[in-house]
């Protein structure tokens, strides 16, 4: 099985595998800092509404590019999922056909996968 940490993703993607939360199990759900970098110290996470984001030059990417492949209020998201779950990663998607592909792609031949009988329609 591969480590999930040694797949190189873009963009990249942090790791919560050593991240401790230092509050009680029934604080995490309401107690977040989602932007911990953020000067103005948001009391909730700003939602992102842009499709591109600044790059520090022509030939060196920023954290985020395009909204489709990141941006930090997924990134918030799928830091609070992680913590709540105790998993080293989360993942949040655009959409449900997305989140689909990639499940998919993680199984190998003669793999079975159960579903519900509600699965989106064009996943026969």
């Amino acid at each position: 099985a591969e480590d999930y940490n040694q797949l190189p993703t873009y963009p990249l993607r942090p790791s919560y595998r050593e991240y401790h939360a230092r509050l009680r199990p029934c604080s995490r759900p309401v107690v977040f800092d989602g932007c911990p970098d953020n000067p103005y110290r948001p009391a909730s996470v700003p939602i992102y509404q842009t499709a591109t984001f600044e790059q520090p030059s022509s030939v060196e990417f920023g954290s985020y590019d395009y909204s489709r492949s990141g941006n930090p209020t997924r990134t918030a998201l799928e830091k609070q999922v992680a913590m709540l779950e105790h998993a080293h990663a989360a993942f949040a998607f655009t959409t449900g056909m997305a989140a689909l592909s990639s499940i998919t792609r993680l199984l190998r031949a003669g793999d079975t996968l159960l579903i519900g009988s509600d699965i989106y329609g064009g996943m026969h």
